[in-house]
C-alpha cells in the first residue's frame, strides 16, 4: 500500500516539471512620451532679501536733554519734519556771546578802515584787525550751525519706526532715537552662480513672492550687478529695484524669485516622470523595439514638470513614464494609452 501513494507523488512531481506555472518576466504595460526638442526658456531660480530703499537710524549730533518729541511712531513723515528738540539754552547763550563778539568787531574793522586811510595805522595793525574780525565771524557761523544741531528733522520721506527715547532724557551722539525707512520702492538683494555672469545685466526683469501673499506675484528690475565675483562663494551679488506704492513689502522679508537668463533655440525636454535615480545621477527606459533598454542620462534646467536632457538621449526617443518600478532591462514593453477624463467628468 505504501508503495502505491510513493508512485503516486513520484508522477505528481513529475508532471508539475514539465510545464505549467507563470511565465518568466511578463510584458510590462508602459506608457511612453517621445523626447521633444525645441526652444526652451531657461531661468535661475535663488532667494533674495527685501530692504527700504533708503533707510536710517536718527542719531543726535550733540550731548543733551530731550525737551519735546514732534512723532507719532509709525507714522509717514515728509523730508524736514520737525521730529525732535533737544535743550538748545546753552547753545543759545554761545550763539548771543558770538554775536557779540562779532559786532564789536565789524565795528572795529570799520574804525580800522578810517584809520589805514589817514594813515594813524599801519597795514599790519590793519591787517591784524581784519584777521580778527575773520576769526569772529566764523566763530558765529559755527555757533549758529552748531544751534541747528538741537532740532532734529527727518532726513527724506518715509514711515517712522519705534521710538527708543523719552522727553527728559539725556542723549549723546550714540544713541539711537529712532529710525526711519523710505518703502515706496524696495530693495532686493541675491546672489547668482558664476557661470549665469554674463547673462544677467541692469534692466532685466524679474518675478517674486514672499511667505506673506503666497498667491501674489511681485515684479522688480534689476539695476546693479557687482563687478567682482565672491572668491567664497563663486557667485555674483545683484540688486534689484521693486516697486512697493502700498508698503505691503517690508524690509527683512525673504524672496523666493525667478529671473530669466535667456532660451535655448534647440533644447532637448522630456516629461520629469520618466527620470528616477541611477548610480549618482538618472536614468530613463527607453524603448527599442519594444525591449526596455536602461539609459542613463545628464539633466539640465527643471521647469514644472519637464526637465532638459544634456546627453544620453535624442529627438523622438520613446521614453516610458509609467512602469518604471516593474521594467528592467531586456524587459518587453507593452504601449498603453492613458486614460482620459470622459466628457464633462
Amino acid at each position: 500500500m505504501n508503495h502505491f501513494f510513493i508512485l503516486l507523488a513520484l508522477a505528481g512531481l513529475s508532471g508539475c516539471m514539465k510545464g505549467g506555472g507563470p511565465p518568466k518576466d511578463p510584458p510590462v504595460p508602459v506608457e511612453l512620451v517621445s523626447v521633444q526638442s525645441g526652444p526652451l526658456n531657461e531661468s535661475l531660480e535663488a532667494i533674495g532679501t527685501l530692504e527700504a530703499d533708503e533707510s536710517v537710524d536718527i542719531k543726535p549730533e550733540v550731548d543733551g536733554e530731550i525737551t519735546s518729541i514732534h512723532l507719532t511712531e509709525g507714522a509717514s513723515v515728509k523730508k524736514g519734519a520737525l521730529l525732535f528738540q533737544i535743550d538748545e539754552s546753552k547753545q543759545a547763550a554761545t550763539v548771543a556771546e558770538a554775536e557779540a563778539d562779532y559786532n564789536y568787531a565789524k565795528e572795529t574793522m570799520h574804525r580800522s578802515d578810517t584809520l589805514l586811510t589817514d594813515g594813524t595805522i599801519s597795514q599790519q595793525e590793519h591787517d591784524q584787525t581784519r584777521a580778527s574780525f575773520q576769526r569772529n565771524e566764523a566763530s558765529l557761523h559755527l555757533a549758529r550751525k552748531r544751534m541747528t544741531e538741537f532740532t532734529i528733522t527727518a532726513p527724506f520721506d518715509g514711515i517712522l519706526g519705534h521710538r527708543s527715547v523719552s522727553v527728559g532724557q539725556y542723549v549723546t551722539p550714540q544713541t539711537i532715537l529712532i529710525s526711519l525707512y523710505s518703502m515706496d520702492r524696495m530693495k532686493l538683494g541675491f546672489s547668482v552662480p558664476e557661470r549665469y555672469a554674463a547673462r544677467v545685466h541692469p534692466g532685466q526683469t524679474l518675478r517674486l513672492k514672499v511667505a506673506a501673499y503666497p498667491e501674489e506675484e511681485f515684479s522688480g528690475e534689476i539695476y546693479l550687478v557687482e563687478p567682482q565675483v565672491d572668491m567664497a562663494t563663486r557667485s555674483v551679488q545683484v540688486r534689484a529695484y521693486i516697486p512697493n506704492a502700498d508698503h505691503r513689502l517690508k524690509p527683512g522679508m525673504f524672496a523666493n524669485l525667478r529671473l530669466s537668463v535667456g532660451t535655448k533655440a534647440n533644447a532637448l525636454t522630456l516629461a520629469e516622470e520618466c527620470l528616477f535615480p541611477h548610480s549618482g545621477g538618472f536614468a530613463v527606459y527607453r524603448s527599442n523595439n519594444g525591449i526596455a533598454e536602461l539609459v542613463p542620462v545628464e539633466t539640465g534646467i527643471r521647469m514644472a514638470g519637464v526637465v532638459e536632457i544634456l546627453h544620453g538621449l535624442k529627438a523622438g526617443d520613446q521614453i516610458a513614464r509609467s512602469g518604471n518600478l516593474r521594467l528592467s532591462p531586456g524587459r518587453k514593453m507593452i504601449p498603453e494609452t492613458p486614460t482620459q477624463p470622459a466628457p464633462g467628468s
